[in-house]
Parts: structure tokens; sequence; C-alpha cells
């Protein structure tokens, strides 16, 4: 893999900490106390079984999730480091982020931009990629038929990075994985909204099945105008399922009443 170009020295810190985030993703990362619960609370809050508004203070989680004093509170700022949690002093303490309907369209457009971006600077050449995504796929296919749908959104996420840790830019890489967690979250209400509906569960899981495979062979076959072609249809999905569900617009709801709509 390519390194990028060394960036100006003002840029420093943030440079490091997007350089962590592409070493990470190469090499995996070390386990402690506190990313296991990042990991544990992060996947409560994209699972939706901590609903939006929820507060998340260090005796919720050290009651409810067995963790330690110290792990809880590195826990909970990790994840508004990540944008999934705010701090409101007004109110008190730190809550599950909301979402709004603005907020709800501008992650949509951005991960649209970072899949179309994507399939314009994705390296074929970037050894093992197929081989990896292959692998990837069947464990996703795995979790479809299972219908695990926080399995299938952590896979999903999985094969969509790997794509973008071939461009080999820390930068981009960290805007790809913070989109994609958000994004989470919003598939997964998709997934429990298309349950209600009679076939469009398996309609949309086959969609998602083929439309994989089609990134596949188009990346095996160093095609950019097929992954060109697809890669960026397959991000508006999201979009179009949401419209589909709720209507031509989005309703002026917060993710939080979107969810409490599916109860």
């Amino acid at each position: 893999m390519k390194k990028s170009k060394a960036l100006p020295t003002r840029g420093k810190r943030t440079d490091s900490r997007a350089k962590k985030a592409l070493a990470t993703a190469n090499n995996g990362r070390k386990t402690s106390q506190t990313e296991n619960a990042v990991d544990l609370i992060r996947s409560r809050i994209i699972d939706l079984s901590l609903k939006p508004g929820t507060k998340l203070d260090e005796p919720l989680l050290v009651k409810q999730f067995k963790l330690g004093r110290t792990p809880a509170r590195e826990a909970i700022n990790r994840l508004v480091a990540e944008g999934l949690a705010s701090i409101f002093p007004n109110r008190g303490g730190t809550f599950v982020r909301e979402l709004d309907v603005s907020e709800i369209d501008q992650v949509l457009m951005a991960y649209q931009l970072i899949e179309t971006v994507l399939a314009e600077l994705l390296r074929f050449d970037d050894p093992g990629l197929v081989r990896d995504l292959e692998r990837i796929q069947k464990r996703y296919t795995n979790e479809v038929h299972q219908k695990s749908f926080l399995g299938i959104t952590s896979v999903n996420e999985e094969f969509h990075l790997r794509m973008h840790r071939s461009i080999g830019n820390g930068f981009f890489y960290e805007f790809a994985q913070s989109t994609h967690r958000h994004v989470r979250r919003l598939l997964v209400l998709l997934y429990k909204m298309e349950m209600k509906e009679k076939n469009l569960l398996e309609t949309q899981l086959s969609i998602n099945l083929r439309e994989h495979d089609g990134i596949i062979d188009a990346i095996r076959r160093g095609d950019r105008v097929a992954l060109n072609g697809i890669l960026p249809v397959h991000a508006r999905q999201a979009q179009t399922r949401l419209q589909t569900i709720l209507g031509k617009k989005l309703p002026a709801l917060s993710l939080g009443q979107l969810v409490a709509a599916t109860m």
C-alpha cells in the first residue's frame, strides 16, 4: 500500500490520529477494558437498544454493563468523540446522540459522497483486496441468513472500510469510518421497518448480496467504469429505502421518534 504524502506540521495532531485510524485497520487493535466497553456500548447504540436520547452516565454503565468506573468514563468520552453521544451540561450529562431530519439527510449525503469518492480512488492493485472482500462476503451472507441486523451492518461496514483502506489516506479513512457508524443506526432502523412489510426485507437483503457480488466482480476485473456505476447506486439505497417506507419526503421527525414509531 502506498503511504500518503506528509502533511503540514500544523496538522500534526490530527495527522497522528488519522494515521492511527488507518494503522488500526491494517494491524488490528489491541483489546482493553476500555476498548471492550466502547465496542459494547457502541453496538447497543447502533442496534437501538440504547435509544436516541438515552442518558449515558457512569452508574448506568457500571450497573447495566458491569463496567469499572474508569472504563465507563473513558468509554463515554470516546463515544462523544465519535459523535454517537453528546454532552448537554444544562440537562445534566451525556446522552445518546439524537439525529433530526436535517442531520439524517446530512449522514446520507456524506455516505453517498464517500462511496462515490471510493469508486474513483480505490486501488485495484491492493494485494489481497479481492480475497479479503470474498472472505468478508461469506460472513456477510451468513449474517443475512440469520437476520442479525447488528451483524449484517457490522460486516457491511467491514466490507466497505476494507475498500477504503486500499486508498491509503488516513484522514479519508477516518471520515469514512465515522460516517459508516452513523449509517449503521439508520440501516438497523430500516431493517426493522422492512421486517414488518411482506417480502420487503427478503427482497432488500437479496439486493444487498447481489450488489456486493457485483462490487467484488468489478474490482476483480479492474473495471473502474463498472465500479463507478454500482458503488454510488449502492450507497443511495439507504435514502431510497427510507423514502419508500416513509413517503417521498422524509417526515420532520428525529431518529428517536422514528424508532418509537417502529415499536
